[in-house]
């Protein structure tokens, strides 16, 4: 079947980039393994998540949630494809990141992103996109690699990978409540996923340390949850394996959800 090449155009920042796309619909989704969920099935799946931060008054442990096979997930990844058809909807202004726990037995029921768009007025734009949780000592073929941090986002993602407190109301609540997630402008996907020839898109979990309002002991700082984007590239002489292209990557934590 032959290809196409689509360049598309995003008015801002003003960014082409060029993909190749099967002449059907129907082929393009054989090939590409979009992960699509229904709209019950992101409701479903982010409202267990809420029930488990409100459990016990906050005060329940959520580890259970971040480990798989006894490794830390440090990452929820998306293929390249993912955000392509993501950051192509009609209208789109903001991508909205939601947490969730999937679906499984007790060991697969793992946290979890969705990502969908939506527009100025807040209508939803795209499909529900569901990520693949990580960590890298799974060893997992195809997924990033961690580097050492030498700047503000691994700085905060390392202190995810150190982190060994997984309490609802220590490490995922704001001034605002507790997190479902966080929303992006649609300009920094486009930025992490296609500023340069990457292969897919890290969202890397990780934690900012701040004092919280009316805080006056210097030595209780409080860290929250938040989340990194970083593209991904090839590594060097292996055709299967990915590694995170900026070890800083591109972060905004001014939008939590909620109230937004």
């Amino acid at each position: 079947m032959p290809l196409h090449s689509v360049k598309i155009k995003f008015g801002y920042p003003e960014i082409f980039f060029t993909h190749k796309l099967y002449n059907m619909s129907h082929e393009l989704a054989q090939t590409l393994p979009i992960p699509l969920i229904s709209k019950d099935d992101y409701e479903r799946i982010t409202s267990q998540w809420i029930t488990q931060l409100n459990q016990d008054d906050g005060n329940s442990k959520l580890d259970k949630f971040f480990f798989k096979d006894g490794s830390k997930l440090t990452a929820v990844r998306f293929d390249l494809d993912t955000i392509l058809y993501l950051v192509s909807s009609e209208g789109t202004t903001t991508i909205k990141a939601r947490f969730c726990i999937q679906d499984g037995d007790d060991d697969e029921r793992l946290f979890n992103v969705v990502l969908y768009g939506v527009d100025a007025n807040g209508i939803t734009t795209s499909a529900y996109f569901l990520g693949t949780p990580y960590s890298p000592d799974l060893e997992t073929p195809g997924l990033p690699q961690c580097q050492i941090p030498s700047s503000l986002g691994n700085i905060w993602i390392q202190n995810w990978v150190d982190n060994d407190v997984f309490v609802a109301k220590e490490r995922f609540k704001t001034i605002y409540g507790y997190l479902q997630g966080y929303n992006f402008e649609l300009s920094d996907f486009i930025d992490s996923a296609f500023s340069a020839d990457y292969v897919g898109l890290s969202v890397t979990l990780a934690l900012h340390e701040l004092f919280r309002p009316y805080e006056t002991d210097p030595y209780a700082p409080t860290f929250t949850f938040n989340l990194v984007l970083q593209g991904l590239i090839k590594e060097d002489g292996d055709g299967t394996s990915e590694k995170v292209a900026d070890a800083d990557g591109l972060y905004d934590i001014s939008a939590p959800s909620p109230p937004y």
